[in-house]
């Protein structure tokens, strides 16, 4: 009688983690970076369901993998416990399990485990390539960067197409509001489209087929405003031709001046069809625009301004403030001709070179994801020195995390430390980018 051995599994494979582990074992290796690979799955992050703890801990992951062992003869290995992730991020292990699992299943990591089923990596020491490793393996991210890509590209379409239906719906309505305030002011009947309005609003379909509507409704509006204008100018001209009937049908004139004169003429003037410029007139008093602030009396130009400041919150100014032409002080020695000739692997990750402000204005989004650095963060630095010192110091962060990974474990902690000594004006900025230049 034979022995049945009998093995332990280490945990129950679904289709789409066996398609993770297939990935891993390619051996057509798809170049790429890990800044690249690090974009892109932050990106594509919220189309693929990864948020909350499983975000934190994929950042955390990202974070230490080294930059050598994304390249193509290499595997990006990454051997950290669960109970050391679960102080990371405060959760319990087994939290910390389900989130590698939905990752794996996400097709982002792959389980590579040891026959005790513990992460570990050995080095070599001359080349520091891995000799042996065993833990998560981020080669399906590899191996799917374009695919990726292209599903954060899509996300980022239709998250824009969402936000532009929104901003239409909210214009359009208050558009129409205000028309139909207008029309009440001039005694013009819209009861049905204001009816029409609530509807549209109150109904659940999609933002882009309500702006649809709402901009019909608005065209519906306005030429009701047409008709209504054409009414009006038809009965003047009727009016205009009665009154010159009686005049010319009237009795001969006399030399004898009356003596009422001045009472015939009030009453004369009583009777003609008030000036476009009276109506006019009516309508901006009506919404408070007769009034000029510049010309209010100084007793009531205080209690304005008290209003004013009670209904709307003081803006946020820079710890640092700028000079006389509107500079920061702290970049009277930063250029962005230095900041592109410092910045060589920032550009070439981004793909484009930074020629002008403007140009590193508009990737502060991705310099952000770059290194970590949360919306807030960001919002932080720019009320504290100012969006261009932010950006700076950014840029200049995101370029020595790319050069020197290991020496800069939390890019996002040395971002906002740069940024306090800013504040103090302790921070050498323009050293920094100089030392990047020459290296």
């Amino acid at each position: 009688m034979q022995n049945q051995i009998s093995v332990a599994t280490f945990r129950r494979l679904t289709p789409a983690m066996v398609e993770s582990q297939r990935l891993a074992m390619a051996n057509d290796i798809v170049a790429t970076t890990k800044a690249e690979v690090a974009i892109t799955l932050k990106k594509a992050a919220p189309a693929l369901g990864i948020e909350g703890t499983t975000y934190h801990i994929l950042d955390i992951l990202l974070g230490l993998t080294k930059a050598d062992d994304w390249k193509q003869d290499r595997r990006p290995l990454v051997a950290i416990s669960n109970e050391k992730l679960a102080d990371y991020v405060g959760r319990s292990t087994r939290t910390v399990a389900r989130s590698l699992k939905k990752l794996v299943e996400a097709g982002i990591l792959a389980y590579r485990d040891s026959p005790t089923g513990r992460r570990f990596i050995y080095r070599n020491e001359v080349s520091g390539d891995i000799d042996r490793g065993f833990g998560l393996d981020f080669s399906p991210a590899r191996q799917r960067i374009k695919e990726l890509q292209g599903i954060a590209d899509a996300f980022s379409a239709e998250l824009k197409a969402k936000q532009e239906a929104k901003r239409n719906v909210t214009r359009l309505s208050r558009a129409i509001a205000d028309l139909l305030a207008v029309a009440a002011l001039e005694g013009l009947r819209l009861e049905e489209h204001e009816a029409e309005l609530s509807v549209i609003l109150a109904s659940a379909i999609p933002n882009n087929l309500k702006a649809d509507r709402l901009s019909q409704l608005y065209e519906a509006i306005v030429a009701a405003f047409g008709t209504n204008e054409a009414a009006a100018e038809g009965e003047a001209t009727a009016a205009e031709s009665e009154t010159s009937f009686e005049e010319m049908s009237g009795a001969p004139d006399t030399d004898v001046t009356p003596y009422n004169i001045t009472t015939r003429q009030n009453s004369k003037k009583s009777n003609e069809r008030p000036s476009p410029h009276v109506d006019d007139l009516k309508s901006r008093k009506a919404y408070g625009f007769d009034k000029a602030p510049e010309k209010e009396p100084s007793r009531k130009s205080g209690a304005t301004d008290r209003t004013r400041s009670s209904a709307e919150p003081p803006k946020a100014k820079p710890s640092v403030p700028p000079n006389a032409d509107g500079t920061s002080p702290l970049l009277s020695e930063v250029s962005i001709g230095l900041i592109n000739t410092a910045t060589r692997e920032t550009q070439d990750i981004l793909g484009g070179a930074f020629r002008s402000w403007g140009d590193l204005m508009g990737r502060t989004s991705e310099l952000r994801l770059l290194v970590g650095l949360s919306e807030a963060g960001w919002r932080g630095a720019c009320s504290r020195v100012g969006q261009h010192v932010a950006a700076a110091v950014l840029v200049t962060t995101a370029e020595k995390a790319l050069r020197d990974p290991d020496q800069l474990a939390r890019p996002a902690g040395y971002f906002l430390a740069c940024i306090d000594r800013a504040v103090d004006g302790k921070l050498a900025l323009h050293r920094s980018l100089f030392g990047l230049a020459q290296g």
